[in-house]
């Protein structure tokens, strides 16, 4: 939003998430004794399958997916042991199931592909799975009019990339979701900021939006 200098973003769509732990099991060895050939290596394993997950996605993925390494870990974690074991945990997200399921796809035939390759097995786990959610199409048109009114030209229809509780109210009751921009992009961390202004407009268009709504019921 604040590189388009809009003001007001109509979410459309609250992304689906899907995540997974993949963990590698190796030999544990010392890194001076032990020769390359014979290493299982379940660092190597781990880094050798994040960079296919990297190669890959692009091409099945639609223009607004995103994926995630969040955490990388080995064990031990010393400069001269060879890990015996390490782990990742990976997460993507689109807003629809239809690209969210390719992905899936993907990354079972890769962790399949590693594990009949060898040399260290992989275990990959569902952590969480999040379904997509559209925003209700009438409520949408409501936040449209008072942006419009409130900032003609500056409001934007969005999908959200993050989940929120919109997303969960939209299992049960028609449901829509508004953002302000956040300064320097910033979301979902400790520094995150919005001008004042931007929130003094966001209640405008939220109120004027709200008291439609409920004329038209």
């Amino acid at each position: 939003m604040e590189a388009s200098g809009k003001r007001i973003g109509v979410v459309t769509a609250i992304v689906g998430i899907y995540a997974y732990r993949l963990t590698f099991s190796g030999i544990q060895n010392h890194a001076g004794t032990t020769p390359m050939p014979i290493r299982k290596d379940a660092g190597v394993a781990m880094m050798r399958l994040y960079n296919e997950v990297m190669e890959r996605f692009p091409a099945l993925a639609g223009p607004r997916s995103v994926w995630t390494v969040g955490r990388l870990s080995v064990e031990p974690g010393a400069g001269a042991i060879i890990p015996g074991k390490a782990e990742m945990i990976l997460q993507f997200r689109d807003v629809d199931v239809a690209v969210l399921d390719r992905l899936q796809a993907c990354l079972n035939e890769i962790v399949e592909a590693h594990n009949k390759r060898g040399p260290c097995a992989i275990e990959c786990v569902n952590l969480s799975r999040t379904m997509p959610a559209p925003m209700e199409e009438r409520l949408q048109e409501a936040l449209d009019d008072a942006a419009e009114k409130h900032a003609a030209g500056l409001h934007m229809r969005m999908p959200s990339g993050a989940g929120h509780d919109a997303q969960i109210l939209a299992q049960r009751l028609p449901a829509a979701m508004m953002f302000v921009p956040s300064i320097g992009g910033i979301s979902h961390h400790f520094t995150e900021n919005t001008a004042d202004a931007d929130i003094v407009l966001g209640c405008q268009v939220f109120a004027d939006a709200v008291a439609k709504i409920l004329k038209s019921n």
